[in-house]
């Protein structure tokens, strides 16, 4: 969730993460010399505390000098905000009824969407963790038409997470054009590579560019499901 959209971008300095109040993202995002600021909006504040307490390989993350943390609904600081960023990240939980999106389509929708958009400077980049197509294609189909609110370039990127249903997490992440034709690679290929043992300086355990281009490989069928959404 985290590299696949920052290696979409050539200088992703200014990052904003909706929920993660864990620290994990922001303790990825940390790990590339690029990201300068991070912005991290989080409605609990006793998620921070707990992940500061309890998994301080994540929390710790949190006390970093780059990060910024606002404890506010996302939905209203969307709003106000008048700072412009290269990546927005969506990491909120997973908590819908079985056959329900553990989005609240009435809170994050179009309109919050939109704004989000307005927040991406051009060419920038929006991401969120979404459904796999073998779990819940109809829920996959309403995301996408929400994220089309806010992004033009649109990609898919399956990511294995063996403890999850299905075995894999599904990753939805857009650019923004606002002007024209973006200068940018599509997103299947990353226009900023890691190669393997650069991954491995950065304490990556998963990515790299040779898996960018892996989990945005997609089965036949559903590849020309979702491009035709």
């Amino acid at each position: 969730l985290t590299f696949l959209p920052l290696c979409s971008v050539d200088a992703p300095s200014n990052v904003l993460v909706v929920g993660g109040g864990d620290g994990g993202i922001v303790r990825e995002l940390l790990k590339d010399s690029r990201v300068e600021r991070i912005t991290l909006v989080d409605i609990d504040e006793e998620v921070l505390k707990t992940s500061k307490e309890f998994i301080k390989s994540m929390g710790d993350s949190l006390e970093d000098g780059k990060v910024n943390i606002l404890i506010c609904d996302a939905s209203v600081y969307v709003q106000s905000c008048s700072e412009t960023f290269d990546v927005i990240i969506i990491d909120l939980v997973d908590d819908g009824e079985e056959g329900e999106s553990p989005m609240n389509f009435d809170i994050f929708g179009k309109e919050f969407y939109g704004k989000l958009r307005e927040l991406i400077k051009d060419g920038g980049v929006l991401a969120q963790q979404t459904y796999s197509p073998y779990s819940n294609d109809k829920l996959l189909a309403a995301e996408v038409e929400l994220f089309r609110c806010a992004a033009d370039q649109l990609c898919y990127g399956f990511v294995p997470v063996p403890s999850f249903p299905n075995g894999n997490i599904g990753i939805l992440f857009g650019r923004v054009v606002k002007d024209g034709e973006t200068t940018g690679t599509q997103l299947r290929t990353p226009s900023y590579v890691i190669t393997a043992d650069r991954a491995k300086e950065m304490n990556l355990r998963c990515y790299y560019d040779e898996f960018h281009e892996s989990c945005c490989t997609l089965p036949l069928a559903f590849r020309d499901w979702f491009y035709n959404l």
